[in-house]
């Protein structure tokens, strides 16, 4: 047995152990990391760590620090509560206002991870808040995120064209837009409708103004409503609590306010630095989080206490495996096995599943950078439509962004605070391995041939 499908065993044989034993994914991936890469791959520990996803690392701890503070002093609250009145009693609604709200800040610049960075926070607290399923609010705010990751201001949209451009092939900038703009609203409409969005829009919700305590009115909950979310620590062994809030007593209502005006310019200065100067999401909100607690270090000083440590291992540990699975040859060896073809419309059905499948753990910029190449030839001899085969190529390589294990899904694992954080990883593994199998099928089908 060669060591490439050795480490494919041992990454499903970590899946596995994790589903039915209390213990960390990332700690198994660490470990197998090490045993793989340096037992068996022949690789140093320096290269083995050298795949640890840093960059994600301050991304996930720097936003959700700023956001626990943002918790903490009332401004998610606030922000919330207009949401509400924006709505009305529409509970249904909150969460196509989250897949806009997303789709906005992808389309005009930012990074798509960047943009469910910001707004992943906030739909999730709303979600715990009024009993609606965290899996459905969080996957409409990534589809929104990738319906705007195409736009021609937006990174993905650029690293498309310029690659077309690089290979003297047309660019079609607005047409890629609008193919992934329309797939994933289509999408999205399909996410609304199995996580339980049709039972919201039978719902209606009022706040009483005495105790801001949210009654729900109309059917009773289905599938898509969660149970209030719990007052105590989460099981599942990770040690993150319910609620980021700190142990300090609440400050004075003027004090309050002067916090949640600091922060709401906090988390606009994120996403402006963001949008406009490109500035990394991840230390910008690290900056505004210690500029927050110098403010109050003893009120906020905590804080630090209740982020998802266990969640940043767990992903961060299995991309370090994946990033051994590179250094030793895994990852080019399912690519020969998917290009092994010579038909253009096969060649063109495994660059979609190319990226799809390596997507799903790995960097989409990147991935799109290595899987369109592999479709250039036949698109320069014609043998395929040329605005199809890249729409094609690019859905598939963004819609599985929903996995725990890309940079959108970890950020939704760390953030949602409503469902045991075990569960709520594998039943994202589970909707992501769904979207792995058919996303590349239907948007070749689709954009191809068709």
């Amino acid at each position: 047995m060669n060591v490439q499908i050795l480490s494919l065993l041992v990454l499903v044989c970590m899946f596995v152990l994790a589903s039915f034993l209390s213990i960390n994914l990332g700690i198994l991936a660490l470990v197998a990391a090490f045993v793989i890469g340096a037992g068996f791959g022949g690789l140093d520990v320096d290269t083995i760590i050298s795949g640890f996803p840093g960059s994600l690392f301050i991304l996930i701890v720097g936003v959700t620090f700023l956001f626990a503070l943002a918790q903490e002093n009332g401004t998610l609250q606030r922000i919330i509560d207009g949401s509400m009145r924006l709505v009305g009693n529409r509970v249904a609604a909150i969460p196509w206002l989250m897949f806009l709200l997303a789709a906005f800040v992808a389309a005009a610049g930012a990074l798509s991870a960047a943009a469910v960075a910001i707004v992943a926070p906030i739909a999730l607290r709303f979600a715990a808040q009024h009993k609606v399923n965290p899996l459905l609010m969080g996957l409409m705010v990534v589809q929104g995120a990738t319906a705007g990751s195409f736009s021609p201001l937006s990174p993905f949209g650029a690293i498309t064209n310029g690659l077309l451009g690089d290979n003297g092939l047309p660019r079609e900038p607005m047409g890629l837009f609008l193919n992934s703009l329309l797939f994933n609203v289509v999408l999205a409409c399909f996410v609304f409708a199995v996580f339980g969005g049709l039972q919201l829009v039978r719902r209606r919700q009022t706040v009483s103004v005495a105790s801001g305590v949210p009654a729900m009115a109309g059917a009773s909950d289905g599938p898509g409503a969660m149970a209030a979310p719990p007052e105590a620590t989460t099981g599942g062994g990770t040690g993150d609590s319910a609620e980021s809030e700190c142990d300090e007593p609440a400050a004075p209502k003027g004090r309050d306010t002067i916090h949640q005006v600091a922060t709401l310019i906090a988390i606009v200065g994120l996403v402006l630095s963001t949008m406009i100067f490109g500035l990394d999401v991840g230390f910008v909100a690290l900056t505004a989080g210690v500029a927050l607690t110098l403010l109050s270090p003893g009120r906020y000083g905590e804080c630090i206490k209740n982020l998802p440590w266990s969640a940043v291992l767990l992903v961060c540990g299995v991309l370090t495996y994946v990033g051994v699975l590179s250094e030793i040859g895994t990852i080019d060896y399912l690519s020969d096995l998917l290009t092994s073809s010579g038909n253009p419309l096969l060649t063109a059905l495994a660059a979609c599943y190319i990226g799809g499948v390596i997507s799903a753990f790995a960097s989409t910029a990147g991935v799109l950078g290595a899987s369109i190449p592999l479709a250039v030839p036949v698109l320069e001899q014609g043998m395929l439509p040329m605005l199809g085969t890249i729409s094609a190529i690019g859905v598939a390589s963004s819609v599985v962004d929903v996995s725990p294990l890309s940079t959108n899904g970890a950020l939704l694992v760390a953030n949602q605070k409503s469902m045991e954080p075990r569960l709520f990883f594998r039943r994202l593994l589970v909707w992501s391995v769904v979207v792995i199998a058919f996303a590349p099928l239907l948007s070749w089908l689709i954009f191809v041939v068709l």
